[in-house]
């Protein structure tokens, strides 16, 4: 990942997906999966990376959601 992401944003990502995980009733691996995925593309390009986790989780959703 081009961009480092500091350890909350990890803690924060595990209660977002496991929030996410129970809201969609979808197993939280596969959410969790999808989850970096979507991280890891918005960190890529990122040079603010405070609201990282927000747009992920924003993004995991709208893909669940289509499936």
């Amino acid at each position: 990942m081009a961009t480092t992401i500091r350890s909350a944003q990890v803690n924060n990502s595990h209660a977002a997906t496991e929030a996410i995980a129970r809201e969609t009733e979808t197993d939280v691996e596969v959410v969790k999966e999808i989850y970096d995925e979507e991280l890891t593309t918005l960190a890529t390009d990122a040079k603010i990376t405070q609201y990282l986790g927000v747009l992920a989780s924003r993004r995991v959703r709208m893909r669940l959601r289509k499936h």
